[in-house]
């Protein structure tokens, strides 16, 4: 179960209300569940009066236009999760029944001890009883007409009448879609008694609750900032071609042109993905830039955020005492960053060592000073080793003053390295300067929150396809990509019909790329087991 902090900043919210939708289980997809998140959502809304509560404070009609796409152009959560997800998610197919009347009165509701289940299964009993059964896939909110409770329970959602606005609503979406709460890093902060440590204290990102920094919708109260970088990298809302894993390319610094994050019709890279940690890929820095406009027309003004992702939880870093403002400089586990300009475009230079350290499970070789061919940690002691005793191997002789002594030979781990080795050491040094790409530079090795599991890489079937798929099914979907208008031709399903013994391959709603029927069943099959497939599910 969520809970989200009331705040400061969303006056028009009444103290107390929480808006629980949390618990939404799973994503019904077009044709396919596609992966991470992706397509079509369906809500059932079902309006429920306790037997003593006649009041119906809005129709539903507007309830249609808050919580489904009935509503699109007017500000409400069809509207918010379109935007935020730049058209990968869609609420389509949500309906709204009701108001049906209930068999208990709102005092015996809030009776101590009757549970959010109780209430959210006495308004789907009201529903079935007035003739309406929730379709299978789609996910309940129950939305009641008297003051007792809002949240989640047993994937199912109840609201009442504090709880009606689209920050509360996409915040607890949100958690549906598998979001956790967005932190800082202040240890003074705690939003709440309840809360962690920095925890809501993010106020650019939806995940931090009530704690944001907002703008009025047009008919359904407070309206949230977009997700932070990291949030929507997860989500897989971000395109590849708009992150840039810093490091990855080998160049140690840089100077990045960014665009604002949620602000699509400016092109270029909207997320630096900085690892620092070879020991856990998952923990890196990201850096990216909000600009005053869109989602994010309520924040104070335009600014370049970075935060530390652990553990899978962001965490914005600022700065300590005064304003707590966000930092717009770092020095720190080998990085420094520095913000430049700011505009329609952020200007950010940033270092890295990552290029220079070693994957996890091997070492520098350290065979002289600056050696930092990446080996195991038993062949760095034998280079000590070897290289403690040198003197005593060398003898005058037809290779100079260096001649090794009998049954060893030089090392040649680099050019003039003449310490005396046995053969199968030399042999070593050969082998492991051979290998060091291959082992050298973590960072080019962290693919962020959707990196697959040892065996599998993303298909691509476009720039946020980030299901995981075997070698051999990412060559296939780059091969039908590429021969992709050789199979269309116009015809009752439009100038994208396939040729005939060709059908779309629907790896994602919309994917009209003609394939064997062999392929789309493959690609079907590919997103079910997607999460199967995730390094980190």
């Amino acid at each position: 179960m969520h809970h989200s902090p009331f705040s400061r900043r969303v006056a028009t919210v009444a103290a107390g209300a929480l808006l629980g939708l949390a618990a939404l289980t799973g994503l019904s997809v077009g044709t396919a569940n596609a992966a991470p998140v992706r397509g079509n959502t369906a809500w059932s809304v079902l309006l429920c009066k306790f037997s003593d509560q006649a009041v119906e404070q809005q129709t539903p009609t507007w309830f249609s236009q808050y919580l489904t796409p009935a509503g699109s152009g007017m500000g409400g959560l069809a509207d918010y999760w379109s935007a935020v997800s730049n058209g990968r998610v869609s609420l389509a197919g949500s309906q709204v029944r009701g108001w049906y009347g209930m068999n208990v009165t709102l005092a015996q509701s809030r009776a101590p001890g009757y549970t959010r289940w109780q209430r959210i299964q006495d308004c789907v009993g009201a529903a079935q009883a007035g003739g309406y059964t929730v379709p299978a896939g789609n996910r309940v909110v129950a939305v009641i007409n008297g003051q007792v409770d809002s949240g989640s329970a047993g994937g199912e959602v109840l609201l009442d009448p504090l709880a009606w606005n689209v920050a509360f609503a996409a915040h607890e979406m949100g958690h549906g879609y598998g979001l956790g709460h967005s932190f800082s890093d202040d240890p003074t902060y705690r939003n709440v008694s309840w809360a962690q440590i920095g925890e809501y204290d993010n106020p650019w990102d939806l995940m931090s609750a009530m704690n944001v920094y907002t703008s009025a919708s047009a008919n359904f109260g407070a309206s949230p900032p977009g997700l932070n970088g990291y949030q929507l990298d997860r989500m897989g809302w971000l395109g590849r071609d708009r992150i840039a894993t810093v490091g990855a390319d080998g160049a140690t610094s840089r100077t990045y042109t960014l665009a604002p994050l949620g602000q699509n019709a400016t092109p270029g890279i909207q997320l630096l993905r900085i690892p620092f940690d070879p020991a856990d890929l998952n923990h890196y820095y990201t850096v990216e830039y909000r600009g005053k406009s869109g989602l994010d027309a309520g924040i104070p003004n335009d600014i370049v955020l970075t935060t530390e992702v652990k553990n899978g939880t962001s965490y914005l870093l600022r700065t300590r005492g005064g304003n707590r403002d966000p930092v717009q400089t770092l020095a720190a586990n080998g990085v420094t960053l520095r913000v430049n300009s700011l505009g329609t475009t952020a200007s950010v230079s940033v270092t890295t060592a990552m290029p220079r350290r070693c994957v996890q499970g091997f070492v520098w070789r350290e065979a002289r000073r600056g050696d930092i061919v990446c080996v195991t940690g038993a062949t760095r002691a034998q280079a000590r080793a070897d290289n403690a005793v040198r003197a005593t191997r060398w003898v005058p002789g037809a290779y100079g003053p260096h001649t090794c002594r009998n049954g060893f030979v030089w090392r040649e781990a680099f050019r003039g390295d003449d310490v005396c080795v046995t053969g199968a050491v030399r042999s070593q040094a050969r082998f492991d300067n051979a290998q060091a790409r291959n082992r050298a530079n973590p960072a080019r090795l962290a693919y962020g929150p959707n990196t697959c599991k040892p065996g599998f890489v993303w298909r691509e079937a476009d720039q946020t396809d980030y299901v995981c798929v075997p070698g051999a099914t990412r060559s296939q979907t780059r091969a039908d990509n590429a021969v992709a208008f050789s199979r269309w031709v116009v015809g009752p399903y439009g100038p994208h019909t396939c040729l005939n013994g060709f059908v779309w391959r629907e790896a994602f709603p919309g994917d009209d790329v003609c394939v064997t029927g062999a392929i789309r069943s493959q690609s079907a099959y590919d997103n079910s087991q997607n999460v199967n497939r995730l390094a980190t599910p």
